[in-house]
């Protein structure tokens, strides 16, 4: 389970702080920061589950990470769309 928790908290909390330093780095205003902010807070897609059964490359890890990223990203999305309408 400690590769799915790191996989969790790199894609939900991570994903979004590196986004916000992109955001002032490029000094990305407005509608478009509040997209690239809230788009990286995102679950990990079933695609990737998919493609792992497919492939037969860690199926049942692909799934978990998928499962709880979802789970997760309910109170974390939420975080960082208030986050969004603050900053920008």
């Amino acid at each position: 389970m400690k590769s799915v928790y790191l996989s969790v908290v790199l894609r939900l909390l991570i994903g979004p702080v590196i986004s916000l330093a992109i955001i002032f780095i490029f000094g990305i205003e407005g509608t478009p920061a509040q997209a690239l902010l809230i788009a990286s807070a995102m679950p990990t897609s079933v695609n990737s589950s998919v493609i792992a059964q497919e492939y037969d490359n860690y199926p049942r890890l692909a799934a978990q990470i998928v499962l709880f990223s979802t789970l997760f990203s309910a109170v974390s999305v939420t975080g960082v769309i208030y986050l969004a309408r603050l900053l920008f």
